[in-house]
């Protein structure tokens, strides 16, 4: 069988699947380590036995419902090529959205940023990036994340990020930062199961806050002012439905300049607020 035919039966698999065109391409060239424009190239190339097999094996796995991301084992994040594995959060486009509020400070230099859960280590190292001369921690309370998030330190060369283990503040210095950001759990159970199909192959605790959802953002917001310097901002992601419940946190925790900004589909996914210490 050659490349071109594969591709089109199998792309007729791939019916609950919405991108099923990119996804067959994208498992073709993961498998037999091509380039897109390789791919195109040689559609006429006869595939081998054991790329064959391989190919129907993650193809299955497609199927299944599997995110292609934790198949190919990456995940591009604000330019960045990640790996990622079932252990972790895969990183959303939309949580770019942080890291573009973050940039916002552009007089941050030598500064310490706190990123809380951070997973595959997406946004600690985005950030670590964008800001070479700052220290960028970001912590975890799962061991596999924090290897996964080491790994991807050491594959990009970043050296000005660290991970600990901590949950949420837990082993976090005091006094230590000039923005904290964090893209917690925050479905209810509820929302959990009625999305279950999507979510299925995720890490749970990486999604579901609690019976209400926003748990784990009311703790991060609650207790932030033990972290900060004289002078901190604390961005968080949450849901579009959430919106004004955490603007209230924020303001009954004495957060001012508080904002809420709109993701890529038009809706309030961010916000931040700065707090001033005595």
């Amino acid at each position: 069988m050659n490349i071109e035919m594969w591709l089109y039966i199998s792309k007729k698999k791939l019916i609950n699947s919405s991108t099923p065109q990119l996804d067959v391409e994208t498992l073709m060239c993961y498998v037999l380590k091509y380039s897109k424009k390789t791919l195109f190239l040689n559609y006429s190339t006869v595939i081998d036995c054991d790329s064959l097999l391989k190919l129907n094996y993650l193809l299955c796995r497609r199927m299944l419902g599997e995110p292609i991301a934790y198949i190919i084992n990456k995940k591009e994040f604000w330019s960045l090529s990640l790996f990622v594995s079932s252990a972790v959060l895969i990183p959303r486009p939309d949580t770019e959205l942080l890291i573009e509020l973050v940039t916002l400070h552009t007089y941050l230099k030598n500064e310490f940023i706190l990123d809380l859960g951070t997973g595959s280590g997406s946004i600690a190292l985005a950030l670590a990036r964008e800001y070479p001369s700052c220290k960028i921690m970001g912590i975890d309370n799962s061991l596999q994340a924090l290897s996964v998030a080491r790994y991807n330190a050491r594959k990009l060369n970043i050296n000005n990020v660290f991970f600990i283990y901590s949950d949420w503040f837990s082993h976090v210095p005091l006094r230590k930062f000039h923005i904290i950001v964090c893209n917690p759990p925050y479905l209810s159970k509820q929302d959990f199961y009625r999305s279950i199909k999507d979510l299925v192959f995720e890490p749970y605790n990486s999604l579901v806050s609690g019976k209400y959802g926003i748990e784990c953002i009311q703790h991060i917001i609650v207790n932030a002012y033990r972290h900060f310097t004289s002078i901190g901002w604390l961005y968080v992601e949450h849901c579009y439905k959430q919106t004004k419940i955490v603007r209230k946190i924020f303001k009954n925790n004495f957060f001012v300049k508080i904002s809420s900004i709109k993701d890529y589909s038009n809706r309030r996914r961010v916000t931040f607020g700065c707090l001033l210490k005595n």
